[in-house]
């Protein structure tokens, strides 16, 4: 119990901070990742997993899920969430950097793929790569979030999780960082989603393409 409202208390600090990231006016720097040199890919926590069942995120809401700073990592990433009819999630899943210096944050919509047969009535199940090179997003992966974009409340449903399987750590942002800015509140709402189960072939990804 102690360790969950931790948790919660961890997350609340990381949305206050992305917040004032997004509503900051001047270039004050109050820390950097700069100085971070970075860990090997044993010592990252590898998966983490977050139900989401009972949450209610508010318009401009987010979530932060998962910060590997300033590792910039690749792995798996599992989402169940609600979706409208045309299988797009009404959260939008973002990645990238978020630093403290907002001229050095870059997030960007992650590329999902629509999972029919794991879905169910009003809950979709989602799998991405981070990166995902082929289909677009940001190329160097730091931080994972969950941001409300839609206008509106998005009440999530019972089975609702998220899982983040992280499986090597592929440089420091230090030494590659972003030398464009792009904050969260600059994004519209929805993922681009494919679907390699329907019979539209031009929704498949870049990475399943056939001559």
């Amino acid at each position: 119990m102690e360790y969950l409202k931790l948790k919660k208390l961890r997350l609340l600090v990381i949305a206050v901070g992305i917040a004032a990231i997004g509503a900051a006016c001047s270039s004050s720097v109050f820390a950097s990742h700069s100085f971070e040199l970075g860990v090997a890919a044993g010592s990252l926590p590898q998966n983490t997993h977050i139900r989401l069942d009972g949450l209610t995120l508010p318009p401009g809401g987010v979530l932060p899920l998962y910060d590997s700073s300033p590792n910039f990592v690749a792995g798996h990433f599992l989402l169940r969430a609600p979706c409208d009819e045309d299988h797009v999630p009404t959260i939008t899943v973002i990645a990238g950097h978020i630093d403290e210096h907002m001229h050095d944050t870059f997030m960007d919509k992650v590329p999902l793929y629509y999972i029919n047969h794991a879905s169910t009535a009003g809950s979709c199940v989602f799998h991405a790569h981070l990166p995902d090179p082929l289909n677009g997003g940001a190329p160097r992966v730091t931080d994972v979030d969950l941001i409300n974009l839609s206008g509106q409340d998005v009440e999530f449903n019972a089975g609702d999780v998220v899982d983040i399987n992280v499986q090597r750590v592929l440089g420091s942002i230090a030494s590659a960082g972003y030398e464009e800015m792009q904050l969260p509140g600059e994004l519209t709402h929805g993922n681009p989603v494919f679907d390699l189960n329907d019979d539209d072939p031009d929704n498949d990804g870049l990475g399943f393409i056939e001559d």
